[in-house]
């Protein structure tokens, strides 16, 4: 393993409570293996994971985590594995195509004050981060390993780095 991925599996399996972590990937492949690691590690630290994706995704991640030990029906004293299918959660707080704080909250946080009423306070999820909570965040993004244009755009909506003037192109 190379000094980088040795550190970015560092940084998957013992996230701070308040990182922001962006994974780019080209494969879905790539991308159940992140999660795996980042879903797994909290399982084994007693925290709880939320993971909002695809029904097909949900599956492939579940399938990987118990393919490596994971026992992800039943807690049994490490962590709580939750999932929500993304297209049903979407309906449910989309308004006109844009994300509604309200409608986000309303499936959110009856999720989240269950875990917490369960006796989870450090909780790996997507969304914002309630006052008495702990949490990291995962994101994903799917992109074509020869759009070049595409990676750097995704990095500049994602990242606080200024677009390059014309002269530093």
């Amino acid at each position: 393993m190379t000094g980088k991925s040795t550190s970015w599996n560092k940084l998957l399996r013992s996230p701070l409570p308040c990182d922001h972590i962006i994974q780019l990937y080209t494969s879905p492949e790539v991308l159940v293996r992140a999660l795996a690691r980042f879903v797994g590690s909290a399982l084994e630290q007693g925290e709880a994971a939320v993971v909002i994706a695809a029904a097909k995704r949900i599956a492939a991640l579940t399938k990987r985590l118990i393919e490596t030990g994971y026992d992800v029906a039943s807690p049994n004293g490490q962590g709580a594995f939750v999932t929500l299918d993304a297209e049903r959660c979407l309906a449910k707080f989309m308004a006109d195509g844009v994300p509604d704080r309200a409608g986000f909250r309303s499936v959110a946080t009856p999720i989240l004050d269950r875990l917490r009423d369960a006796g989870y306070k450090k909780i790996r999820r997507d969304g914002e981060r309630p006052a008495d909570y702990e949490r990291c965040l995962l994101c994903a993004y799917h992109v074509d390993p020869v759009d070049v244009e595409l990676r750097r755009g995704i990095c500049y909506k994602v990242l606080p780095v200024p677009e390059p003037s014309n002269n530093q192109a």
